[in-house]
């Protein structure tokens, strides 16, 4: 299928489409007033994008992580090959892949499309399993099982890489490649960007990058039966029906929109006939058909519930069912609340001159574990070519700015920093990683020097505090915002590993204790060379 003639989505106000610009503000104000880590959104209204903000320095035109959010992207490709006939949803998943020796796990044999789709294969196979330079298949086969296959909801990201790997198996392509001429092409979306094994199967349960704006045509034939705005049936209908309707039980966590069944790699909502896409640190889209909307959100946020209570409190009542008369004054208020939006910045202090002379240009050399990165833990756990290991650093400063190099593994950057408040932007590349980074760097009183790095694909900042000491030594701050060790309680209980206490610190210690996974991303130090 070939681009359509309207892939482009109207842009228009909110009363055009019986949305109150009030609300939108009162919303946005809320998230502000609280500190929570929003960092884009976009709304969706009778086929128009009737609001639509991102926080300094996030902005329409580069992709964002989607996390899980990926999995009902997933979802949809299954759709397309169960309607093309290419596979059945009671087909098992040892069928597609003969190659690999079942004897192990006599379990495997049971396993099927339909369990991997809700959930249901109760495979023990986490995402703090080791994925470097592994056979992520093999290691899928090859895991224990908590329960035999079908019989509780456990939440396991490799699930759907398996999904993604059938998909590659029966049609001989990437599943990036797969959905690109049946869906991606034809609304107008640039090919995204999806990481992937050693054999080329994307991850399918995460690892999915894509533009705000771009998610929401994506997901908009959801409330739609598959349909586009001008009537051409892009995703299969009856699948429409199928992945979104309960398919089965989701958890007893506590959290109500955890807890309102799930279909085939969607979330339904505590709203009738409404289902979401979600990922970690809240990137999320809710689909709400009765009301002829949709809403994109990215999220910075580990505690990203607090985002979901503040947005049920507004969504979905603000969509009426008639156009509102223009409200200019109330509209203006919105647009100069949304440019007023930004992350939280680290604040500009004075240059401290004597000790930049001091150091500037010389190199640090690090000794560290494969744990330590300028990207996140969450996204470089999850990767088959994996940086880390910081080993060298250097801090050059002129007049204008601070020039930061740095070496992990084999993978040498250097990127421009802000000492003025401002950001400076520069380009990175990580393995098969990409991105921009926006950072600022300022001194204490104590004469440590912060610098903040934020690669704007990802939802994280990462903040290193150095502290120089006369021996030439330097100790160095590593922190991480949104912080993945947050995710411990969230990730053991959807796991269905017992956890002994709900602190986050026992968490921790629990899962390092039985994963082998330090899930804290620990400070280093490093010694002037030169």
């Amino acid at each position: 299928m070939k681009r359509l003639d309207n892939y482009q989505l109207e842009h228009t106000t909110p009363e055009a489409v019986g949305v109150d610009s009030k609300v939108i503000t009162a919303f946005l104000n809320e998230i502000n007033e609280k500190g929570l880590g929003l960092q884009s959104f976009t709304v969706v209204r009778h086929d128009k994008v009737c609001a639509q903000g991102f926080f300094k320095p996030y902005n329409a035109d580069t992709p964002h992580v989607l996390y899980s959010m990926s999995k009902s992207v997933t979802s949809t490709a299954i759709g397309f090959a169960v309607a093309e006939g290419l596979i059945n949803l009671n087909d098992r998943v040892a069928d597609f892949f003969p190659e690999y020796a079942m004897s192990k796990r006599p379990f495997n044999r049971m396993l099927t499309i339909r369990m991997l789709l809700t959930m249901h294969s109760d495979k023990l196979i986490t995402v703090l399993d080791e994925k470097g330079n592994k056979d992520w298949i093999a290691n899928f086969m090859n895991a224990t099982f908590l329960l035999p296959p079908n019989t509780k909801f456990n939440y396991i990201s490799e699930n759907t890489f398996m999904l993604s790997a059938i998909i590659s198996k029966v049609t001989g392509m990437s599943m990036i490649d797969y959905l690109y001429p049946r869906i991606f092409e034809p609304l107008g979306i640039e090919k995204p960007f999806w990481e992937q094994d050693g054999s080329g199967n994307n991850a399918g349960g995460w690892g999915l990058y894509m533009k705000s704006e771009d998610l929401a045509k994506f997901f908009l034939p959801y409330i739609h039966g598959g349909k586009w705005i001008d009537g051409t049936q892009i995703i299969p209908e009856l699948w429409v029906k199928e992945a979104t309707r309960k398919q089965v039980d989701s958890v007893n966590d506590g959290y109500i929109d955890n807890m309102m069944g799930y279909g085939y790699q969607f979330w339904r909502n505590q709203i009738a006939n409404s289902y979401r896409a979600d990922g970690l640190f809240g990137q999320r889209c809710f689909m709400f058909p009765d009301y002829d909307a949709l809403v994109v959100l990215n999220c910075g946020e580990a505690e990203d519930y607090k985002i979901m209570k503040v947005f049920w409190k507004y969504f979905p009542k603000c969509f009426g069912y008639e156009a509102l008369s223009e409200n200019k004054e109330a509209y203006d208020e919105m647009l100069s609340v949304i440019d007023g939006c930004h992350v939280k910045e680290l604040p500009k202090t004075e240059r401290n001159r004597e000790m930049e002379q001091k150091i500037s240009g010389r190199l640090i050399k690090c000794k560290t574990s494969e744990f330590v990165s300028v990207i996140t833990i969450s996204i470089t756990q999850m990767l088959y070519n994996k940086p880390g290991e910081i080993n060298e650093m250097k801090l050059t400063f002129d007049d204008e700015k601070l020039t930061f190099y740095w070496k992990e593994k084999d993978y040498a950057n250097t990127i421009e920093v802000g000492l003025d408040g401002e950001y400076r932007v520069s380009e990175i590349t990580l393995g098969d990683l990409h991105y921009h980074t926006y950072s600022k760097a300022s001194w204490q009183e104590d004469g440590s020097l912060k610098l903040w790095i934020r690669p704007i694909e990802t939802a994280h900042v990462r903040q290193f505090t150095f502290c120089f000491r006369d021996d030439d030594t330097v100790k160095i701050v590593n922190e991480m915002t949104p912080r993945f060790q947050d995710l411990a309680i969230y990730n053991m209980t959807f796991i269905g590993m017992p956890i002994k206490s709900k602190t986050t610190e026992d968490v921790v210690k629990d899962a390092v204790e039985k994963l082998g996974l330090p899930l804290i991303e620990p400070d280093f130090k490093g010694t002037f060379v030169e």
